[in-house]
């Protein structure tokens, strides 16, 4: 694979590696400004809204920096898998075959974060804890797509060790 194939492959592997740092970061976040160390002003501005309603609707927010990333992350990562994918196809041998798997798990994550984009906007205001049945849908559909996720990076890990001994 040419060089610019494996820088392609590395922004593709930091893109993943950052989703994963943002979307975990959103929601620290929420309990970091709630905490203690508040900012008086928001806390000034905040005490009209009960406790519950300020972490409610601070962890909507950060749910929806989330749901942008899917559509956005979403989006640069076909756009890198395709370019990726081109340039090593002429090699052949594994590495292709690492590539198409990785792209094809894109793809499968595309219309899970739709089902997860849905399901998360519907419960977002519900009370917590959550219903048993929606608590599980919701918890199998962002397993599989953390686990998809993972195995994805595996791939690409994977595929730029090969290339970049090739």
């Amino acid at each position: 694979m040419p060089r610019t194939g494996l820088l392609l492959l590395g922004l593709w592997l930091g893109l993943v590696v950052a989703s994963w740092a943002m979307a975990s970061a959103s929601f620290r976040t929420v309990d970091r400004v709630l905490g203690p160390a508040m900012n008086p002003e928001l806390g000034r501005r905040l005490d009209p809204l009960p406790s519950e309603d300020r972490r409610t609707v601070l962890r909507h927010l950060a749910s929806e920096l989330n749901r942008w990333m899917f559509g956005a992350g979403g989006a640069a990562q076909i756009a890198l898998a395709l370019c990726v994918v081109a340039l090593a196809w002429p090699a052949g041998g594994a590495q292709r075959y690492l590539l198409v798997a990785a792209a094809a798990l894109v793809l499968g994550q595309l219309v899970a974060a739709r089902s997860i984009v849905e399901l998360g906007r519907s419960i977002d205001f519900l009370p917590r804890p959550l219903p048993h049945d929606l608590a599980r849908r919701f918890g199998g559909l962002h397993a599989a797509y953390v686990i998809s996720d993972l195995l994805k990076a595996g791939l690409l890990v994977a595929a730029a060790w090969i290339g970049r001994r090739a």
